[in-house]
This record gives C-alpha cells, structure tokens and sequence, in this order.
C-alpha cells in the first residue's frame, strides 16, 4: 500500500482492511511510514527516521490502522530502506548535523561517507551535487547567499530551496570585519565534540 499526504494516510489504508481481510489477506506491507520531506508523495525521502510522519497521520494514527488490522488477525510489514533519505531543503536535522560538524558530528555514524577521499581536495569533506551551473557561475549571479539567521545565532548558505549550515569554524572569518568582539568567541573552536557546546554558547550570543 502507498501511502501519501494528498489521499491515502493510515485511516484512509483501514478503510480498506475490511475488503482486505475478505481477500484472505494476512499482512498489510507499506511503504515507508517515517517522516518524510514535506509534501512527498511516496515516502522514501525521509528526514526523520524516529518519528512517524505526522502527514500520514503520525503515531495515533497508526495505531488506529494497527488496531484495525489486529481485529481480523492481520500483521503489518514496513518498507524500510535505509539509503534513502532526503538532504534538500534543511529539514533532515541528521544530515544538518554533518555538513556543519563533519566527521564528528554527533550522527555521524548514521552516515556511510568516506571521510579519506582519494581526492586530497575531499579529504574530511562531504561532496553535495545541489549546484544547476558552475560555482562560480551560480555565485556571481547571486544563487548562492550568506544568510543570517537571527532567531538561531547561525549562519546558513541558501541556494534556492537548499540550506547549508556554516560550521562555527568558520564564523571568527564572517564576524571579523563587523563584530570582532563576537569573532573572538569563536576563535580556536574545532570540530571535536568537546568544542560543540562552546559554540553553541557563542551563537546563543548572537541571537536578537
């Protein structure tokens, strides 16, 4: 069964165990049931794989389909594919994660990347295939922007719909020329987790 957000949720799919219990039928397999980019209509770009897609119904209404299935005996099988996911826009708050803390990112694991490229330029980097043109194309024609995300303290690159967050690293090089006070507070960061809270402390500063 497809489910989506238009027209097939999890109360639309128990409306149909009647007719599928009468077919003899002994599970109901889905599709992917996790939260999903926002709108999908199929699932399998999932950006949160710990919550069930509030779209579709989320975790009642499931347990109204599961409760429906279990009054005729009927079990449930969940399509679940692990290396699907969705990394545009800037909902998939794992996949956040990475780009902005790399290798030590606290979901790192989660995530089949290889760290030691072939390729010295992509050693410790992740490669993200979003651009339309060439780099330097997209940037001159102002595609590519700096935003600043006052209510967070953070720094994001906006390309289109895609967001990319700028690793604290990197704001002592962005604040030196306005807010050198602030910059200082991001002086000598590193990756490593035990840095992280320090630079949270120190976008907590900059929030208006």
């Amino acid at each position: 069964m497809q489910l989506h957000n238009k027209d097939f949720t999890f109360d639309d799919a128990a409306r149909q165990v009647d007719y599928m219990a009468a077919l003899g039928i002994s599970h109901a397999y889905l599709s992917p049931i996790t939260t999903a980019t926002s709108g999908s209509t199929h699932g399998y770009d999932t950006v949160d794989y710990i919550r069930v897609n509030p779209e579709l119904g989320g975790e009642e209404g499931l347990r109204r389909f599961v409760e429906k299935l279990r009054a005729y005996q009927m079990g449930l099988i969940v399509d679940v594919v692990p290396n699907h996911m969705g990394v545009g826009g800037s909902e998939n708050l794992w996949w956040m994660d990475i780009l902005e803390w790399g290798r030590h990112a606290a979901h790192a694991c989660y995530f089949a990347i290889d760290w030691h490229s072939p390729d010295p330029a992509l050693r410790g980097k992740v490669l993200a295939p979003f651009l339309g043109a060439a780099y330097g194309e997209e940037l001159q024609g102002g595609k590519i922007k700096l935003v600043f995300y006052a209510d967070a303290g953070c720094f994001k690159i906006v390309y289109y719909a895609h967001t990319f967050p700028v690793s604290p690293l990197d704001y002592t090089s962005v604040l030196q020329d306005q807010a050198s006070d602030m910059a200082q507070r991001f002086t000598g960061l590193s990756t490593q987790p035990g840095d992280q809270p320090r630079a949270d402390e120190a976008r907590a500063a900059l929030t208006l």
